[in-house]
């Protein structure tokens, strides 16, 4: 690996931490049961579309180890956060929602995802927030044209 396309030190923080708060998200539910009932309840559909989101958010954390463009990773970072804020919203009576009860053991785990979703919306944001513009990326601006008054008019039709 040449020295342009290593991974610089500022964020190899980032990425770790968004990486582990995925596994994390994706592996909660497994540590923490949500529910043991033999019916699946209203928590158990939460749970499933937790875990598509945790899949996501795994393959998004992932593509930071790989993007070195900061607008990329601006754009990543915005998406880590956005996807924490899904994480939260599923959890929600308007959305899917969890049991009823309080004491239920869903919502025991749904605490842990709201940590991990909160961690994880304070990373995005952070990576979108803080990427700094490399000497080395630049973005080239190539004008369309040059200005409107040096534009010539095309001639009138049937003139040739």
């Amino acid at each position: 690996m040449s020295k342009s396309q290593r991974i610089p030190a500022r964020n190899w923080l980032a990425n770790g931490l968004a990486s582990g708060l995925a596994l994390a998200l994706l592996l909660s539910p497994r540590f923490f049961p949500p529910c043991a009932g033999i019916m699946p309840m209203r928590c158990h559909w939460t749970f499933e579309v937790e875990w598509l989101l945790a899949l996501s958010v795994l393959v998004i954390a992932g593509s930071l180890w790989i993007v070195r463009r900061t607008d990329a990773r601006r754009v990543i970072g915005a998406v880590l956060g956005w996807f924490g804020l899904l994480v939260v919203a599923v959890t929600q009576p308007w959305v899917v929602g969890l049991c009823g009860h309080p004491e239920m053991a869903c919502h025991h785990t749904a605490h842990w995802l709201w940590l991990w979703a909160g961690c994880l919306v304070a990373v995005g944001v952070t990576i979108a927030a803080r990427v700094r513009t490399d000497k080395t990326d630049k973005n080239v601006v190539v004008p369309i044209h040059d200005s409107w008054e040096s534009s010539k008019t095309p001639p009138p039709l049937g003139a040739a």
